[in-house]
């Protein structure tokens, strides 16, 4: 005869324990009753019980805290919680610590002997689960996603899972050759996982869904035992969003490559730029001196303009670097593209353009009301030569380049080469009929470690990069379009606020202009670059005085009152303070100190800063003759800067040093 299931109550009530007991024997159960905790836990010591019913407030201890014990303990025994005083917080607790269910007095009985039922039922699977552990364990191995029953490469059985994989109706693929229908046997490969050497597995190839497309999946295989015989059993998942997380993976790494390599040669650029540009300035300067003094009829006279000329390609060249590296910037104006274009159309550029491309003609289509945007025409025009020698060189003989001006509105999201916003835009094209670019170099051509140029036949490569860099600093878009008849490159800049005003542009000067004797402080810790700023002061009427350290620079403006400071930007501040923090000093002795800024590089923030102080004026070096003198008038005539309503701190700001670490 079966033993009866056991059931131990455990209230302190002996009414209700008597009349749960009366019930559970009507329907077969053999009950034992606890008043107490402690006694519950004796009577489970001393038997094995089916269930247990607990009161959650016993007199000794929490119902909780013994059902607890209980779920450690005696893991194949159902509990169940009775409590007269029902709360959310006591019904989670106990949910969390493995109790079945969870009945307020008095609770129906029905509802807690099905309960009851239901509870063993439930601990009874879970005996069974784990006394199959081992098998389950086996077939857990190989259910990825979904299953395939195979004999002969011929379908037996699928689950659902594997149908809704690959489109199919089970019945559709029943009878059906696995390799016929859902994996190309040609793309099968054992995957090389460290530590499994098992031949059933695991395996990466192509699937095929029912409408022909393919993804990617990795399946393993087992012998298992099916209907009295031998058959294979494949799992099957797919890693099409594993795929996709790998090639973003490998692209990220890509990227953080690139700016790493990107950051190191940012760091070489910024010393060599403020080196070299510095070197170069004598190489600019001391021809137009020496050509101030020398007749038009001097024997090397062309020599000296070829000198002065090479210095300021030099220059040009120094410029792109620090462009493609950290995205240099340079003072904006409101400016008008078409007349960058049309003086870009009667430069020594342009004429160099067209003795090296005879066979390319270009021609412009520019809108006559284009509207005005804020840009650096250095840059600009640098971006606009570019794309035109690129496209030159993408013809590979005779054909046509187009230059166009259009303004564009776009009212939605555009989705080109790049995503252009809704705003208003005027947009710069350069158009040409060559052979195209192809789908593999397309989205690499603005990348600054990709060029398909040839060293010392076509340029240094990175044309498109400063374009690229130029666009980010202004703001603005790009967007590419290439097939076999030629290729549109299209640049997008945000059109000048309307309450801005175009400057009036300065007349151009066929003589610098001069002093009267003023005194102007030349602050740079590079005598060199003193001597060159000196000279060319004294050229220009001024009386120099020079300092080659902030602190040089504060001491002489505490004694010696000056009209302008002409102040480099970077300076070596290993003992000192840069030219920022010299500006901040200086105007606590002298408010209202006129002062300009020169320098082989600076940045968005070095500009906001100096702007901020009150000057208005930046010379880029290496600078000629004509720069320095119609900076110094624009400067002379300003207004002064405002004095600071505060002493500003002396906390140094971050700068970059000269040379690399």
């Amino acid at each position: 005869m079966p033993q009866l299931p056991a059931v131990l109550v455990v209230d302190d009530e002996a009414p209700l324990c008597s009349s749960l007991a009366i019930l559970l024997k009507a329907e077969g159960y053999r009950p034992d009753i606890a008043h107490s905790g402690q006694e519950a836990l004796v009577q489970l010591r001393r038997s094995a019980y089916a269930a247990v019913l607990v009161d959650i407030s016993l007199p000794d201890m929490s119902g909780n805290h013994l059902a607890a014990h209980i779920a450690k303990e005696y893991p194949d025994t159902a509990i169940i919680i009775l409590t007269g005083v029902a709360t959310i917080d006591n019904a989670v607790e106990s949910l969390r610590l493995g109790v079945y269910d969870f009945f307020r007095k008095p609770c129906p009985p029905g509802s807690l002997l099905r309960t009851i039922a239901r509870s063993i039922q439930h601990k009874q699977l879970q005996r069974d689960l784990r006394n199959n552990e081992k098998q389950f364990r086996q077939l857990a191995q190989a259910t990825w996603e979904g299953l395939i029953i195979y004999d002969q490469d011929k379908v037996l059985l699928v689950n659902d899972q594997l149908c809704n994989m690959f489109g199919y109706q089970e019945n559709e693929l029943l009878g059906k050759y696995i390799f016929d229908v859902l994996l190309n046997r040609d793309t099968i490969r054992l995957m090389d996982v460290p530590g499994e050497s098992d031949p059933a597995g695991p395996f990466e190839a192509r699937g095929i869904r029912k409408n022909g497309t393919t993804f990617p999946v990795e399946f393993r295989i087992r012998h298992i035992d099916f209907q009295g015989r031998q058959v294979q059993m494949a799992a099957i998942r797919d890693v099409t969003d594993s795929e996709i997380a790998t090639q973003q993976k490998i692209a990220l790494m890509e990227k953080l490559a690139d700016a790493k390599r990107m950051e190191s040669l940012g760091l070489m650029a910024c010393s060599v730029a403020h080196d070299l540009n510095n070197t170069i300035a004598g190489i600019i300067a001391y021809p137009e001196l020496l050509l101030m003094d020398l007749g038009d009829a001097f024997q090397y006279r062309e020599e000296l303009l070829m000198i002065c000329d090479a210095g300021k390609r030099a220059a040009a060249v120094v410029n792109d670097l620090l462009t493609v590296a950290r995205g240099a910037t340079c003072k904006k104006e409101i400016r008008n593209i078409n007349d960058m274009i049309a003086s870009y159309m009667i430069s020594i550029e342009f004429k160099e353009f067209c003795q090296r491309f005879p066979d390319v003609r270009t021609i412009t289509h520019l809108d006559g009301k284009l509207h005005h945007i804020n840009c650096s025409d250095i840059h600009l025009t640098k971006s606009i030569i570019n794309l035109v020698n690129n496209a030159a060189e993408a013809i590979q003989g005779k054909g046509r380049i187009t230059i166009s001006t259009k303004n564009i509105s776009f009212t939605s999201t555009h989705h080109g080469y790049e995503i252009i916003e809704p705003g208003d835009y005027v947009m710069i094209a350069v158009e040409d009929d060559g052979p195209g670019i192809s789908p593999q170099d397309i989205s690499q051509i603005f990348s600054p470690f990709y060029s398909k140029k040839v060293m010392g036949r076509s340029g240094t490569g990175l044309g498109l990069v400063v374009v690229w860099n130029t666009m980010r600093d202004h703001g603005g878009c790009i967007d590419v379009v290439s097939s076999d008849k030629g290729s549109l490159f299209s640049l997008y800049f945000p059109i000048a606020q309307p309450h801005v005003s175009r400057p009036a542009q300065p007349a151009q000067m066929l003589r610098p202009h001069h002093g009267n004797g003023e005194t102007i402080l030349v602050v740079d810790d590079q005598k060199s670059q003193c001597e060159i700023a000196s000279r060319l002061l004294v050229r220009l009427g001024y009386h120099p005085l020079t300092a080659q350290s902030g602190d040089e620079a504060i001491a002489c403006i505490r004694n010696t009152p000056v009209d302008l400071v002409l102040l480099d930007m970077i300076m070596d501040t290993g003992t000192g303070i840069n030219g920022c923090e010299t500006y901040e000093r200086i105007l606590r002795y002298a408010p209202g100190q006129k002062a300009i800024i020169t320098s082989g590089y600076y940045d968005t923030e070095d500009i906001e800063r100096a702007m901020k102080l009150g000057i208005s004026q930046f010379i880029k070096k290496p600078y000629s003759l004509h720069e320095l003198a119609q900076a110094i008038k624009m400067a002379m005539s300003s207004k002064p800067p405002s004095p600071p309503s505060a002493l500003p701190s002396t906390k140094k700001a971050p700068v970059r040093k000269k040379s690399l670490p």
